[in-house]
């Protein structure tokens, strides 16, 4: 049995580029983008997982049906695309972190004034 690896590859590379350049010209929006990949992932790991466990339970119980060679080779093929999807999702969340507004990420706080129930009118300091 072979497998198809460049024609899974291959499209699903292109349309992440694809994907990827409409959301960096404001075509689409990041969350967008983030979210069609992850559904993407979601389904081709539920798939996958499915598969890898039913072939699991029927080599653990002896049991040889003639659908395993078909659950297999959708197993891998699923696989494949998977493999693809999870290294766009950590292109994706990379160097997400590191884009914080500055203002944001400092250190120190300057002091709130505000009155809250908890410091019961006092100023905070």
């Amino acid at each position: 049995m072979t497998y198809d690896l460049i024609t899974i590859s291959i499209p699903l590379i292109l349309t992440y580029c694809a994907s990827y350049i409409l959301y960096r010209k404001n075509h689409i929006k990041r969350s967008l983008h983030i979210r069609l990949w992850n559904i993407l992932i979601l389904i081709t790991f539920l798939v996958s997982a499915g598969a890898g466990l039913t072939l699991i339970s029927l080599v653990e119980y002896g049991i040889a049906l003639p659908i395993s060679q078909t659950l297999l080779y959708w197993h891998i093929e699923f696989g494949i695309a998977m493999f693809w999807i999870a290294i766009f999702h950590i292109h994706s969340y990379w160097k997400y972190p590191q884009k914080q507004d500055p203002k944001e990420s400092s250190s120190k706080k300057e002091p709130s004034n505000k009155k809250s129930a908890g410091n019961k009118g006092r100023k905070v300091n």
